[in-house]
């Protein structure tokens, strides 16, 4: 039913009609009030039971779990009988757990096409539903570990008849043990096991992400081949199971396909051909990052989609999600691609290796590194109904929120308000996008003019061309929550934007000490960042003392202070901790009352980069 309703919802979505202060229909405003009272109430996350989860998904599972419950004792006849075992003075126990056991077996043959489903990059509910396959990864653990418990109890109730209850023993419960469909259930019930055990966050932290998805999608494919071992009556579960794998990872083969293979340079012929791409290694007191760039000719993507990329100089096998953080282009076929990417451990420290290495062949040798190009996932955030919009980004985030950004900026676009937050670790962070930051200052004086024409009814051939130039209201706020001494030293009040209040932003609890590498840290500034730095009305740095902005108050701010009409979305990307502040900071602005009877402004929608799920 919940499917059914948000296919539904995405196919009926009414329209909203143009012109200021033209009253919206019924249909549009109860779709308005709906949204607004799930983004009130069901938004927030579910701190004290699940972590970084929010209540809608809750409420989901809860509703999933019902489901179950209900219909797995519905139906069974709850009594007891005694039979004799013929030619002993032995008693047989039957009773109805031998049927309520099949049953929660049943059950979870019958969700295991659904948790495949929802674990899926191309998924089938994400075609009809327009939610981004992300989405439904905190369902598809729980599905799995609703199986993991079904056939858990499945196994022990079925042990307890056939090694208990029937007589006589053991004789009975060998007999049963060592049947076929047994042992393949036995197998089915150990890759179950595996997946569970092998899927927890700290075993995939001691093991390595990588292994923990080859081994999922290896060990699961052999459990759906060990559950039909085990009851062929219900194989119709498993073709289904098998169909939905072998479609997602057909259509990863073909979308790959489409964009590499193509004719070679030269005369080489038709094959695959992985993307050249040049990688600058910038090095501050946060760590290594990577700008990684390249320009390769494939359809746009959308912004808010991500790829995956292989570096083949690596492995084959590996790839991860990164988000662009430039712009598709529709005019010319080549797409370029800006990538900052953070080198931890594993994967990512082998690229800065490999980016250094190459950087130190130029200009005698090849400077390019091979990347395998693979997507684009999830669903476009932008909506054309929205007027304002607030970007929040921490670190790395900001890949995310950039291109919104750079979008909402441009002449075209409807949207009238826009403020760009970014919070780093040092100021040195910001050659990570000096070249879109730069791009970004150019554009806080800019001035939209839109035409319009006014016609007179009996003179429509002679109607004149009416001019009106709006001003988009534009700010970039940037916070450094670990300046150094010579920093904190040179800071000045950040200019007073929204009618000279000072309570624009607010501050939450200390951060944990800086590094004493991170603190003594005072080498000169370039030129590039001293020009990024420069003051304008419209752009501040803020030098924070180990702390951090408070997300509440800046969401506060922002739409109590610029919003003049129409709704608001708000866009965040960063550690899970500032998606939690953005949630319950956004829920306390819709106005579920307000919305029904026509004020945009209580139409607060959140977006968050929940690419890791």
């Amino acid at each position: 039913m919940l499917l059914l309703a948000t296919v539904f919802s995405r196919l009926l979505r009414p329209s909203k009609k143009n012109g200021d202060g033209a009253r919206q229909g019924f249909c549009y405003r109860l779709v308005r009030l709906v949204a607004a009272i799930v983004r009130r109430y069901l938004v927030p996350e579910c701190q004290k039971v699940f972590k970084h989860t929010t209540r809608l998904q809750i409420l989901v599972l809860f509703v999933l779990c019902a489901y179950l419950t209900a219909f797995s004792l519905a139906g069974i006849t709850y009594k007891t009988w005694v039979t004799p075992v013929k030619g002993t003075n032995l008693h047989n126990i039957r009773s109805g757990i031998g049927g309520f056991a099949d049953r929660l077996g049943a059950f979870a043959f019958a969700l295991t096409p659904l948790t495949i489903a929802l674990c899926a990059r191309d998924s089938v509910l994400s075609l009809l539903t327009g939610i981004p396959y992300q989405s439904f990864n905190f369902l598809h653990r729980w599905t799995g570990r609703i199986i993991l418990v079904q056939s858990f109890i499945h196994a022990i109730i079925w042990t307890i008849v056939e090694g208990r209850l029937y007589q006589p023993q053991p004789t009975v419960y060998i007999e049963w043990i060592k049947q076929k469909y047994m042992i393949w259930g036995i197998v089915a019930q150990s890759f179950i096991t595996f997946l569970f055990v092998f899927s927890l966050r700290p075993v995939i932290r001691w093991t390595g992400y990588e292994f923990f998805r080859k081994s999922h999608l290896i060990v699961a494919g052999l459990y759906i081949g060990a559950c039909w071992g085990h009851w062929e009556q219900l194989s119709c579960w498993m073709i289904a199971s098998s169909a939905i794998m072998g479609f997602d990872l057909v259509a990863r083969t073909v979308r790959t396909c489409l964009i590499h293979f193509r004719y070679k340079d030269g005369s080489s012929g038709f094959g695959f051909r992985s993307i050249p791409a040049k990688m600058e290694v910038l090095k501050d007191p946060t760590g290594t990052i990577i700008r990684m760039t390249f320009s390769y000719s494939h359809q746009p993507w959308e912004l808010g989609q991500h790829f995956y990329l292989t570096f083949p100089a690596l492995s084959i096998w590996q790839s991860h999600p990164f988000t662009p953080a430039s712009n598709p282009t529709t005019i010319s076929p080549v797409q370029s691609h800006v990538y900052i990417i953070r080198a931890c451990n594993g994967e990512t420290k082998k690229l800065a290796e490999l980016a250094e290495a190459a950087a130190s062949r130029y200009p005698y040798g090849d400077d390019t590194t091979p990347v395998i190009l693979q997507g684009p996932y999830g669903g476009s955030i932008l909506n054309d109904e929205v007027s304002n919009i607030l970007a929040i980004s921490g670190g790395t985030g900001i890949t995310y929120t950039l291109p919104i950004i750079m979008a909402a900026v441009a002449d075209s676009s409807p949207i009238s308000n826009i403020e760009l937050v970014w919070t780093i670790r040092h100021l040195e962070n910001l050659a990570w996008i000096s070249p879109e930051l730069a791009y970004l200052k150019s554009q806080l004086d800019q001035t939209l003019t839109r035409t319009t024409n006014s016609h007179d009814k009996d003179k429509i051939g002679k109607a004149p061309i009416v001019s009106v130039e709006t001003k988009k209201r534009f700010r970039i706020r940037i916070f450094v929550t670990r300046p150094d001494a010579r920093m904190l030293s040179r800071q000045q009040q950040p200019h007073q934007q929204y009618g000279e209040k000072s309570k624009d932003y607010g501050f939450n609890d200390k951060l944990s000490p800086v590094p004493s590498a991170s603190s003594t840290y005072s080498a000169p500034l370039n030129r590039g960042l001293e020009d990024l730095i420069q003051e304008h009305p419209n752009f501040s740095i803020t030098y924070l003392d180990n702390t951090r902005p408070e997300v509440s108050s800046l969401v506060d701010a922002f739409l109590d202070e610029t919003v003049e009409k129409g709704r608001t979305q708000v866009i965040g990307s960063g550690p899970p901790e500032l998606g939690s502040q953005i949630r319950t900071a956004v829920a306390a602005k819709n106005r579920p009352g307000d919305v029904w009877r026509g004020d945009d402004k209580r139409d607060v929608e959140c977006v968050w980069d929940d690419r890791m799920g």
